[in-house]
């Protein structure tokens, strides 16, 4: 065998090898199942001005810390969870003691669908928002449901 043969060999073997390489980081890479909903985009929690399906969405979230919402406003009509994995509260900090209504993954809810503990509805009643990270499960206690509940004034995880 001539040293030319060895080189073309290795260089044919590289390539293959190289190649080969290639294509298990790309099949083994698989795309996250991501889903956009009424215009919120994954991984998002869109708050909207009107209802999902008619609204317009006036912020959006997608770190999982304890944050206002955007300006400290109270305007959300409704609000839209496209993680896939992660459930989010939507906190009045008005109430004493704070109250929540926890939005399961990949929900579409219209706020004044659902009755707040003042006597209204949570249409225009949110001001703070925690979307759950890892290890959370996308459900509320347990369940792909909407859930309200309680929470010491000051809250913060």
């Amino acid at each position: 065998m001539t040293l030319r043969t060895i080189r073309t060999r290795l260089g044919a073997s590289a390539l293959a090898v190289a190649a080969l390489a290639t294509g298990a980081v790309t099949m083994s890479a698989s795309p996250a199942s991501a889903v956009s909903m009424h215009g919120c985009s994954y991984p998002r929690v869109c708050l909207y001005d009107g209802s999902y399906q008619n609204g317009s969405i006036a912020s959006y979230y997608q770190d999982t810390y304890y944050q206002a919402t955007l300006g400290g406003r109270d305007t959300a009509d409704a609000a839209v969870n496209t993680r896939n994995d992660d459930s989010v509260w939507l906190i009045d900090r008005d109430m004493s003691p704070d109250a929540y209504l926890c939005v399961p993954r990949n929900t579409a809810i219209n706020l004044g669908d659902y009755a707040h503990p003042n006597g209204g509805t949570w249409a225009n009643d949110v001001d703070a928002i925690k979307i759950w990270g890892d290890p959370d499960t996308g459900t509320c206690s347990g369940t792909t449901q909407v859930r309200q509940g309680r929470i010491p004034d000051g809250w913060r995880p």
